[in-house]
């Protein structure tokens, strides 16, 4: 059979047995894909450690709903043993094993592994997963990176500082969405944010890590992203995305536009350093989404994320090229050779919208939103009586516009124009 998503199609040939998600994330890619298999005809298992996690969201509980066949309760799902044993019942009818949660990318790959099923490297993706690990991997392979240390301690924090100087950026190693990055100026703000980071021995998804952080030198310039998929050991870059970030000491991420209205001479060697990093962690299988600075001297990496990019990346890439990034991901999981070629050259842009504190009284604009030409989605995520936050990691935006148009410029502006609409009342 075949799927037709928008109008493209993604799978070709017949479609039978299950798909098993492990966990998922909430930020719209993970109950998409669910969406998708589901439609396509995989009888799709939901493995969870606690579904109240998304039965709470109202989006994601309805998705869940209509399109998990089953939901397959774990004790944990980060540890790949007890996946494993709840998972071998199926074994007979499973096709793939996948996430769209990164957490759980080292879990998925590993159960996948065992089962002979397709999926990336395991050892990639925890070199991935690690950033430290990861940088480590790239400067032995002669990739430009921040000078780097990792801080366990306050006290181990001058040695590191002598190497990346002032400013520098403060990190977990294995977070996501930007949570727990600050940008610290003195020695007192990294010792303060050492100390936080070593304080638990776990990240925010209860998976066991060393305590403490990466301290690496504040890189200056432009954000991109390069969006990859890889097949039988072979990358193939869609595009580079254009990214827009929020005032420091954090570093929410505020808009996208896909492709980058950058020139060639400045985004192809960012391309050619993002496959490069791939090389260097052995990463063989499935979507990558790989960040870089733009700095006078040339790109820098920043990290390399061993999955589809998130905010609505993998849409903004199938509005402008025809491919079904996130499509793509979930099929090759249960076998399927990936569809990769364009089909139209557009353009499109993302544009989040943040909060500060205090409790929401009114919502108005998202029916003018749409008035601006080429916007096909808006979103408002608060109400009256909410209460919100000033942004400090991507969680915290409150909504969203994306729009259409021949070219990036004529994106950004259009999506720019669109979230100038919307209106939060305090």
């Amino acid at each position: 059979m075949t799927e037709e998503i928008d109008g493209h199609d993604v799978v070709g040939g017949e479609v039978r047995g299950s798909l098993a998600f492990v966990e998922s994330n909430l930020t719209g890619t993970g109950m998409r894909a669910l969406r998708f298999a589901h439609r396509c005809g995989w009888r799709t298992l939901f493995v969870t450690a606690d579904i109240s996690t998304y039965t709470r969201d109202a989006a994601a509980a309805k998705v869940i709903a209509e399109c998990a066949d089953e939901i397959v309760e774990c004790p944990s799902t980060i540890d790949p043993d007890l996946v494993q044993k709840r998972l071998l019942d199926y074994r007979d009818e499973l096709v793939g094993v996948l996430t769209v949660g990164e957490y759980y990318v080292p879990v998925a790959t590993e159960v996948a592994s065992r089962l002979g099923l397709p999926g990336l490297s395991p050892s990639a993706a925890r070199l991935a997963r690690n950033k430290l690990d990861s940088r480590r991997a790239c400067v032995a392979a002669g990739l430009p990176v921040p000078a780097f240390g990792f801080a366990g301690d306050e006290t181990s924090t001058a040695a590191v500082l002598a190497r990346t100087g002032l400013p520098c950026v403060v990190k977990p190693t294995d977070e996501s969405a930007s949570v727990g990055v600050s940008l610290c100026r003195t020695e007192q703000e990294v010792a303060a944010r050492i100390r936080a980071l070593a304080s638990s021995d776990r990240n925010s998804r209860g998976q066991a890590h060393v305590p403490g952080g990466l301290i690496e030198q504040c890189v200056f310039g432009p954000e991109v992203s390069v969006e990859t998929v890889t097949y039988r050991g072979k990358h193939s870059v869609l595009g580079v995305t254009e990214k827009s970030v929020g005032q420091v000491p954090w570093f929410v991420e505020t808009g996208h536009t896909f492709p980058s209205a950058l020139p060639a001479p400045v985004t192809e060697p960012a391309a050619a350093v993002a496959v490069a990093a791939l090389d260097a962690i052995g990463f063989d299988f499935g979507a990558a989404h790989t960040e870089l600075k733009l700095t006078e001297d040339g790109p820098v990496l920043i990290e390399i994320n061993p999955r589809t990019s998130g905010d609505n990346i993998p849409t903004l890439v199938r509005h402008a090229t025809g491919v079904g990034l996130l499509e793509q991901y979930v099929a090759m999981h249960a076998g399927a050779a990936p569809h990769l070629t364009p089909t139209t050259t557009r353009a499109a842009a993302i544009r989040f919208l943040t909060a500060r504190e205090g409790v929401v009284s009114r919502v108005c604009g998202v029916e003018d939103a749409y008035r601006v030409a080429g916007v096909t989605e808006v979103v408002l995520r608060v109400g009256p009586g909410d209460s919100t936050k000033w942004p400090s990691n991507s969680h915290h935006r409150i909504g969203h516009v994306i729009a259409v148009a021949d070219t990036p410029a004529e994106a950004s502006a259009r999506a720019e124009a669109a979230r100038a609409q919307l209106t939060v009342s305090y």
